[in-house]
This record gives C-alpha cells, sequence and structure tokens, in this order.
C-alpha cells in the first residue's frame, strides 16, 4: 500500500499524463499543487513511486509517466468514477428510444455514441441467448439432390446453408418434411430436440442433422461478431503517431477472429472490468486498455460493450460511460425479448 501522500502524488501524475501525454515533472507538480511538500520531498516520493514500479521516467532527467501497475493502483483504489451527467444520460435515452426495435439499429448506435462520448474505440457485440430456440424451418429445392435450408431461431437469428440428399427430392416433399419439423421442434433447444426423440422418416433425419448443427455452432460461439466504432478517435491519440503501431491495431481489428479475443467472456451482469496495457492476451494490445461490461439478461441472453483505447485514457469517464451503456442496453434487451418476469420463449 502507498503512503497517502504517494497516492496524491500517483494520482496527479495519472490524471497530468492523461491531459497532457508528456511526463510529469516533480517542480510541476510542487508549483502546481498546494501539497504542502517541498519539491525536494516531492522528487524523493516519485522516487519511491519508481522503485515500486508505479511510475516510469523515460529518461533519467524526465518526468513520471504512470506504468500498468500505477494505472492498475490509480482504477483500483483512486479513481472516482461516478454517474454520467444527467444531460448526458437524458440524450442517450432519448436517441435510443428514437430507433426501431432492432439489434443491429442498437449496436450501431451504442458504438457511435460510445466512441464519441469516450474519444477511443467502441465494440459493441449483439445480445446472443445462452440456448438458440428454433423458430422455423423452410426447404427450398435447389436442383433433384440440393436443397437451402433456412433456420430462423428464436432469438433473430436466420441461418443458412446448402443441404444435399442422396435421393432426390421434390419441392413438394422438402414442405411437408419442413411442416411437420416446424410444428415438433417450435421453441425448443437443441438438447430439448436431441432428448425428444421425434420418429424421424429417412429424409428428415438428415435435415434434423443439419439443424442440430447449426444451433450447436451457434451455441459454442462466444459472441456475434462485434460492430466497431471509433477507431479514428483511437488513432489520432500522440501513442499511435508511429506507422508500425498503427498497422498492428488496424491489423487486430480488422482480424474478425482476433477481434473477439480482445472480448473476454463475460456474464450479463453490468459490473464493469478494466483490462490495462501488459494484462491484454494479445501482444499488440498490450500499449492498450479495455473499458468492458456485459450486458443482458443473466443466464438467458447477453452481450459485451466496451472501449479500447491508450492506457493514457479518460477512465473515470470511460468506466462510467460504459456502466451506463450497459444499463440502457440491458433494459433494451428485457424489452426486446418480453422475459421480464419470465417467457414461455424460455422455458419458464
Amino acid at each position: 500500500m502507498l503512503s497517502p501522500r504517494q497516492e496524491v502524488i500517483l494520482k496527479i501524475i495519472v490524471g497530468e499524463y492523461i491531459g497532457t501525454a508528456t511526463p510529469v515533472a516533480s517542480e510541476s507538480i510542487a508549483h502546481n499543487y498546494r501539497l504542502c511538500s517541498s519539491p525536494a520531498t516531492i522528487r524523493n516520493e516519485m522516487a519511491r513511486l519508481e522503485e515500486e514500479g508505479y511510475i516510469a521516467r523515460p529518461h533519467t532527467s524526465a518526468g513520471g509517466v504512470p506504468s500498468d501497475k500505477g494505472y492498475r493502483y490509480y482504477v483500483e483504489t483512486l479513481v472516482e468514477a461516478g454517474e454520467l451527467p444527467p444531460a448526458e444520460q437524458l440524450m442517450i435515452h432519448h436517441l435510443f428510444h428514437q430507433v426501431e426495435r432492432a439489434l443491429e439499429e442498437w449496436a450501431h448506435l451504442a458504438a457511435m455514441l460510445l466512441s464519441r462520448l469516450v474519444g477511443n474505440a467502441a465494440l459493441i457485440t449483439p445480445p446472443k441467448a445462452t440456448d438458440s430456440r428454433f423458430r422455423h424451418l423452410e426447404l427450398v429445392a435447389l436442383q433433384e439432390f440440393l436443397a437451402l435450408l433456412v433456420l430462423v431461431l428464436r432469438e433473430a437469428r436466420i441461418k443458412q446453408q446448402l443441404l444435399p440428399f442422396e435421393e432426390a427430392v421434390s419441392q413438394e416433399e422438402l414442405s411437408t418434411i419442413a411442416n411437420r419439423l416446424n410444428q415438433a421442434y417450435h421453441g425448443l433447444t437443441a438438447s430439448q430436440i436431441w432428448a425428444k426423440g421425434v420418429e424421424l422418416h429417412s429424409l428428415e433425419e438428415p435435415v434434423t442433422k443439419a439443424v442440430l448443427a447449426v444451433m450447436q455452432a451457434e451455441d459454442d460461439q462466444e459472441y456475434e461478431q462485434p460492430y466497431l466504432d471509433g477507431l479514428r478517435h483511437m488513432l489520432s491519440q500522440p501513442e499511435f503517431v508511429r506507422s508500425d503501431k498503427v498497422l498492428d491495431m488496424l491489423e487486430i481489428f480488422e482480424d474478425k477472429s482476433l477481434l473477439r479475443t480482445v472480448l473476454p467472456r463475460l456474464p450479463a451482469s453490468e459490473a464493469v472490468q478494466v483490462i490495462i496495457g501488459g494484462e491484454n492476451k494479445e501482444e499488440a494490445m498490450r500499449q492498450c486498455s479495455v473499458v468492458i461490461s456485459g450486458y443482458g439478461v443473466p443466464g438467458k441472453v447477453s452481450g459485451a460493450i466496451g472501449v479500447v483505447g491508450p492506457t493514457r485514457m479518460h477512465y473515470a469517464r470511460t468506466i462510467s460511460t460504459v456502466r451506463y451503456m450497459s444499463s440502457i442496453m440491458s433494459s433494451l434487451t428485457r424489452e426486446l425479448y418480453s422475459i421480464e418476469g419470465g417467457d414461455e420463449e424460455y422455458g419458464n
């Protein structure tokens, strides 16, 4: 634990560095803050902070710069992340209720608002149900031995795939199969379809296997593809003036599979997590911090909402904004899925 004076000095260094992106000198602290301490005392305290790994110096005569450890101490102990101003809350609430009840519109709007409010890149994943549920099946004949399977899940997901048959099949036969399976599987999860053990005709077996494979793949996927906004805000900051750093970040955000690794698996809780610098798994992300929260309805449907920026980010502002946006997304998700108090769609 740091002494009260060391905490104050560390908080000043973090705050100044966030605002200026330049090392903070002891003389500057002594001149601009009334700490009742001499410049020599402040220098000694900064030397102790450096020894303990809370700050670093770019070179011997330079001022102090927060380290990952310093930012972590700041976030856990010193940062005061209050509520967003009422005017901003009202603006956000109003904008969300102006768009249609569509997941894509909400996710796009959330990413755009969040990035503009915090001045960094924002990532939003659409809400995804814990267990997908069968809603409707269509089979469309393409050739004698080939059909298009169109599966609609209760969670507003539409999945399509080609389905080959070992024997010729007509559109009339395909429609009959689809109607029978729609009646048998409506509202069921993949595990419930397995357990139900419906007696299947020869042509129905490959259709059911394909449906189960699609639903299982959907359930195994942790997140939907995230929506991204505000990368330009992030890359315009001093940390990314070097072209190699910009290229590293662009590679991460353009690699769809890698982008998902930025987002840790989160419950639908609105608790905010902060991942700082070297705590990131990806090497190229270790110059960045991620402020992220889950949203949704615990155990039923969830998504993730977060901000990616340099470790020199305004943590208090970012944490409070992510927390409020998460609560808005949770509220909208509950409203969309109509599951407050239970709903037959989820077998309650």
